[in-house]
């Protein structure tokens, strides 16, 4: 029968770490009463946006699991600069800001995002 050494266990936990990371385990909180319409993607759709931010602090909250997506797609506000026109977003909170997250790219292939303090 083979016993878990310290360095067996060591090299199990770096493993898992790696793993996780890899995997990219960060995602945003949902706040209560959150829905996401079919027709406008689902919650992990969204998800991805966020993770692939034009604003580099918000998807490293992202990473974190720090920021809440307060509401759902939704239409209104000003479209994002460089955008087709279209506003709908959802809007999500980080520790700091409120942004709004579109279903839109700009020409480096980033999710436009606005955010205010």
């Amino acid at each position: 029968m083979k016993y878990l050494t310290i360095n067996r266990l060591k090299n199990i936990f770096a493993m898992a770490v790696l793993l996780f990371s890899i995997n990219g385990f960060g995602a945003c909180i949902l706040e209560e009463g959150v829905q996401f319409p079919a027709k406008h993607g689902n919650v992990q759709f969204w998800q991805n946006l966020i993770r692939n931010s034009s604003d580099t602090s918000l998807a490293m909250f992202w990473d974190n699991s720090n920021c809440a997506i307060s509401k759902g797609p939704h239409y209104g506000g000003n479209p994002p600069p460089g955008g087709d026109g279209s506003t709908l977003h959802i809007t999500v909170k980080d520790s700091f800001r409120t942004c709004h997250v579109f279903n839109q790219k700009d020409s480096n292939l980033k999710t436009l995002t606005t955010c205010t303090p």
